[in-house]
């Protein structure tokens, strides 16, 4: 007998959820991807206490998508989701979580699977197995994997402890040499106007438009106090575009320099005889810019393979469809 045409079809869900934002996909076991969803990001670290509500909205939104794309109701076999901050520390407790939150949309608990987004970006940078992956986005990390298990890391630390080289660790950086600029602790800087532009504010003079304050420096901490939602730190991310624009700053060019250094010491330090591969991941470094390039250019001066994977997508498909398939055995 043929299949039942009102039987549900089977499908399954990938998810890549950083800081910032978010991308699911909804696929056919062994098709292509039918629907798409983005959503705000999710990081009980730096994206506030509310952040896996988030998951749970933009997988609605991807059902929906799915159902109208296919115009029948979906068997979902297997969801894989790789999430920023949903490493060893918090595992069980972001895993909790969000199957709590999939429940009411009738994903069972034992058809998820949740991993960090460092897995899936790896997967997506297509190596292999083995390799580093170097991540800069909203947070920083490098970790060695040996047959996909991560074996050995740097930093991943949060956006207080560490995460150099991050987007959030970008704007604070950058927030700081302007705030040394105007308090004469530091040196002058054309970071200064460029974020007094973003915060539509005359932070040299106070002038144009006159200052709320009458204190360039305490119209910065004011303005940062309404843009910055407190136990939201990612938003500190939006700065991290600027030291790029001016390269020949030396305040943007330190910043720089530090990050970039950073990034090739890792990568020398977690695999010093240069025979693995490399997958850059994240806004930050899998997007073209200066910090982009100019580490480009030192892996290639190194002889080192190296991939990009602008997105974690492609492993948290493979890791759903894997699923699915043990799932069904």
């Amino acid at each position: 007998m043929g299949a039942d045409a009102n039987a549900p079809f089977p499908v399954v869900i990938a998810g890549d959820i950083g800081g910032t934002s978010s991308r699911l996909a909804l696929a056919g076991r062994d098709g292509e991807v039918l629907a798409e969803a983005k959503g705000p990001g999710a990081n009980l670290r730096s994206s506030g206490p509310e952040a896996l509500d988030h998951v749970a909205e933009t997988l609605r939104e991807v059902l929906e998508a799915g159902r109208r794309e296919l115009g029948a109701e979906l068997d979902i076999t297997a969801v894989a989701l790789g999430i920023s901050g949903a490493g060893p520390a918090r595992a069980e407790e972001v895993r909790s979580a969000v199957t709590e939150r999939l429940e009411p949309l009738g994903i069972a608990p034992d058809r998820v699977l949740i991993t960090d987004d460092l897995h899936t970006a790896f997967l997506s940078g297509g190596v292999g197995d083995d390799g580093l992956l170097v991540l800069a986005g909203t947070g920083a990390v490098a970790v060695r994997f040996d047959g996909r298990e991560s074996v050995e890391r740097r930093d991943g630390m949060g956006w207080l402890l560490g995460d150099i080289g991050s987007a959030v660790w970008l704007g604070r950086r950058t927030l700081q040499a302007v705030a040394a600029d105007l308090d004469h602790r530091g040196r002058h800087t054309e970071l200064t106007e460029l974020v007094g532009d973003m915060l539509d504010l005359d932070l040299r003079d106070g002038l144009l438009p006159p200052s709320p304050t009458g204190d360039p420096r305490q119209d910065l901490i004011r303005a940062l106090d309404d843009l910055l939602p407190a136990g939201s730190p990612a938003a500190l991310g939006r700065f991290a575009p600027l030291p790029g624009t001016i390269p020949e700053d030396p305040a943007a060019r330190e910043i720089l320099d530090t990050a970039v250094r950073h990034v090739m010491d890792t990568v020398r330090a977690l695999d010093p005889d240069c025979g693995l591969p490399v997958v850059l991941a994240g806004s930050v470094l899998a997007t073209p810019g200066p910090l982009h390039d100019e580490v480009v250019t030192g892996l290639e001066a190194s002889g080192r393979d190296f991939r990009t994977a602008p997105t974690g997508l492609p492993g948290a498909l493979r890791l759903a469809r894997e699923k699915a398939a043990v799932d069904l055995r």
